[in-house]
């Protein structure tokens, strides 16, 4: 079966917006059944750029390799030489009037595709297509786009922008050991770097910094001391991950945190860094080249279908930590899971212990933090904070757990990181409940009035007064889960407990999007989990976790996001799915944190409904109920989308969406930005950031006036930091705030109040 069409392209070239055309000119595309098809004729005249002067010279050479089908959408990679002798490797879409033939998957996604290696010299092409008239102009993923019925497809003018994306709303396959090497360890910090945009370029009104924390450690002690340390490992240097089993974890969350941030000062540059957090166990491990800390091993032993599915999920265990309270052996802080900026500090957050307090520019750890004594020294605390943009004060909370009966405390602090002045006369800025049973709270929500949680329910034997082990003593129950609505600080609120109906699937482990009162009602959207799809196995949790997508589907959970409506009159809860897209990340636009929010911005698996790990990017529009999303190739993977305001912004929804991509072919990461408002089209810049960073959770980013550090205050500040951490038997002891170096007093303002800098 022979068809042929006419093809327009848009280019993107130099850093500068440009279209380029090759004028149209019939091709024929031959369509086999075994989906190999191959160009029989290609004869484009000339070239045009954008001020419309054409490039007469020839081709010289037009190299054609083999392209693979993909159905009515799909990629080939071509070399184009131009008498100039520039050489460019560049990226066509075509679109085919081709009908769904083998090969083709109902929707008309491709079973196969091809890789284009990504190189700096890439002159990336979008083809604005206008589909058939048969054919769904739908951009939402899962949506169908029947093949059309004539023999030439029509195409849109390219300076048409609402054109939708070249890039498929499902893919056909993902590369799952690709992915698996995104669990690899960084073996060298970045102090520094400047970086350029290799595609598109650094908008100047992106102005302020991102902070990204992960597990980035999974073989302990990869960075050993500096050599100027007495003090050096027992087992010897840093081995690669898997030569030494004895040294690596047994699950990634398990892995020593570490922290990317990447500052925009609003003049088209950006400066990178990366470091390991510095805590205690993190320096006990490193001094001494061993894994020390095992507490959670017998847990991670168990397999992945303990706790209904969820205990030991690849992505967010239900079982964050060892259940022994206060600071042990057995709890290890690996301070992996959030990077927050509030009040001019930067904090690295991990359930159920303190957090770090980290320097802006250098990420170096300044310690433990105990948020100016609002903490006591055995305290846990949570890894989760929500900015009421109204009030402008921040909301974290803390769980001490029992087998009997657990106690949440939620804290609201203003912007100078201090609690604020309301509530109960000795309880000022915090507000305490108790609840039934072993809490197991991973996350809050929160709407004017109200701090929102979701308990499942556990139960515990009498085994829990002697071990500790989660997966060993806590049963999930397959039951109905309890809201609780705890009243803000001076809200005047009452608490609430409320039993969510069971459906047959259990609600452990959600991840709140945003939560909002609505008269008397209050809404949130989230993500939910079903692990008890997983069947049950003795599959070992060991390095790299992932091979095959058999390996990926065993270990990790179905997900979808879901809305919930809590009618306060009733005390009753009614839940309704909105996409079973599986999903994660899910967050909203900053200036709708507690209020009614338009969007949620998502990580999405690139196999529609089907388990699959984070890899593009979507925005759910909560209006149409429709997913407007970009998938990458089928070894790249996007990690959370985080909204960066811009600088002037207008509206709600006005600002990039910043998501680190992880290459799992060229073992190196990207920060992609797009438009919050178009993510279909793809990113407006991608930026290499210098080294491969492994699959990060949360982070932050901030427009603080402070935070648009240049290249050289960061680079001034991460030299010294090195230098002092160097310091002989000091190395980690020394902090960098030292202010005959022009560094802050951070610790000093937190401990004696703001009066001291005044």
């Amino acid at each position: 079966m022979q068809k042929s069409c006419n093809v327009i392209w848009q280019a993107e070239w130099n850093q500068k917006r440009a279209q380029a055309y090759f004028k149209p000119h019939p091709y024929t595309v031959s369509h086999p059944p075994n989906a190999d098809a191959k160009i029989t004729k290609y004869a484009p005249k000339s070239v045009v750029i954008a001020d419309d002067t054409a490039h007469n010279s020839s081709l010289i050479d037009l190299h054609l390799p083999t392209p693979i089908l993909l159905g009515p959408k799909f990629f080939l990679p071509y070399r184009l030489r131009f008498s100039s002798t520039v050489t460019m490797r560049i990226s066509i879409l075509i679109v085919s009037a081709a009908t769904i033939a083998s090969g083709f998957q109902p929707s008309g996604s491709p079973l196969v595709r091809p890789s284009v290696p990504v190189s700096r010299s890439k002159l990336l092409l979008s083809a604005p297509t206008k589909p058939d008239v048969s054919a769904s102009s739908s951009e939402n993923v899962g949506e169908a786009s029947n093949p059309s019925e004539s023999d030439e497809t029509s195409v849109k003018d390219t300076n048409d922008k609402s054109s939708p994306s070249p890039r498929p709303t499902v893919l056909p396959e993902v590369d799952f050991k690709a992915y698996a090497s995104g669990y690899r360890t960084v073996f060298s910090e970045l102090p520094y770097a400047e970086c350029q945009a290799s595609f598109g370029s650094i908008p100047t009104d992106l102005k302020g910094s991102y902070f990204r924390c992960g597990p980035a450690m999974f073989s302990a002690g990869s960075i050993a001391p500096p050599k100027t340390s007495i003090i050096q490992p027992r087992d010897g240097p840093p081995v690669p991950d898997g030569q030494n089993p004895k040294r690596m974890v047994l699950h990634p969350f398990e892995g020593d945190g570490g922290m990317v941030g990447i500052t925009f000062p609003g003049d088209g540059t950006a400066t990178a860094r990366f470091r390991y957090v510095r805590t205690v166990a993190f320096t006990n491990e490193r001094r001494k080249g061993q894994r020390l800390y095992r507490g959670m091993d017998s847990t991670r032993e168990l397999g992945f279908s303990i706790g209904d599915g969820l205990g030991n999920d690849i992505h967010n265990p239900l079982f964050r930590h060892h259940l022994q309270p206060g600071l042990n052996k057995n709890r290890k802080n690996t301070s992996n899971t959030r990077a927050i900026y509030w009040g001019k500090r930067l904090l690295s957050l991990w359930e159920g212990g303190q957090p770090y307090k980290m320097d802006g520019l250098a990420l170096s750890t300044e310690g433990r933090s105990l948020l100016g004594g609002v903490l006591e020294e055995q305290d846990p605390f949570g890894a989760k904070i929500v900015i009421d943009p109204v009030k402008n004060r921040a909301l974290m909370y803390s769980v001490v757990q029992d087998a009997k009966s657990s106690k949440v405390t939620v804290f609201e602090f203003n912007d100078k990181f201090r609690l604020v002045d309301e509530g109960e006369q000795d309880n000022e800025g915090k507000v305490t409940m108790d609840l039934p049973g072993l809490a197991l709270l991973s996350d809050m929500a929160v709407t004017t009035n109200y701090a929102v949680f979701v308990q499942p329910t556990v139960s515990t034997g009498m085994q829990y007064l002697f071990v500790k082990e989660p997966g060993k003593i806590v049963t999930v129950e397959k039951a109905s889960a309890t809201l609780h609505l705890i009243p803000r600080v001076g809200s005047g609120r009452q608490p609430m407990s409320i039993e969510i109906p069971f459906d047959g699937s259990i609600e452990a482990n959600l991840e709140f999007c945003n939560a909002y009162e609505d008269g008397n009602r209050v809404i949130f959207d989230a993500i939910r989990s079903n692990g008890s799809k997983k069947s049950v196995s003795e599959t070992k949790s060991e390095w790299p976790w992932i091979e095959t997508k058999e390996d990926y589907v065993e270990k990790s959970a179905d997900r979808s996001l879901w809305r919930y409506e809590v009618d306060l009159g009733s005390k009753s809860v009614t839940k309704e799915m909105l996409t079973d897209v599986q999903c994660y990340f899910g967050s909203v636009a900053p200036t709708q944190s507690t209020l009614k929010h338009d969007s949620i911005y998502m990580a999405i698996g690139g196999l529609g409904s089907e388990v699959s790990p984070p890899q593009g990017i979507a925005r759910f529009d909560c209006s149409s109920r429709t997913l407007h999303a970009w998938l990458p190739e089928s070894h790249e993977f996007c990690g959370e989308p985080m909204f960066a305001p811009k600088s002037g912004q207008t509206s709600a929804d006005d600002g990039y969406i910043l998501s680190v991509l992880f290459d799992g072919h060229a073992q190196r990461s990207d920060l992609l930005v797009f438009e919050s408002s178009d993510i279909p089209a793809g990113p407006v810049c991608r930026i290499p950031l210098g080294l491969a960073i492994p699959h990060g959770l949360h982070g932050c980013f901030t427009v603080s006036e402070e935070a648009t550090w240049s290249f050289e205050e960061i680079q001034r500040r991460a030299k010294l930091a090195d230098k002092m951490e160097s310091r002989g038997n000091l190395w980690n002891e020394v902090k960098s705030d030292f202010s005959g170096l022009g560094l802050r007093f951070d610790d000093m303002e937190e401990y004696f109040g703001d009066s001291f800098l005044s």
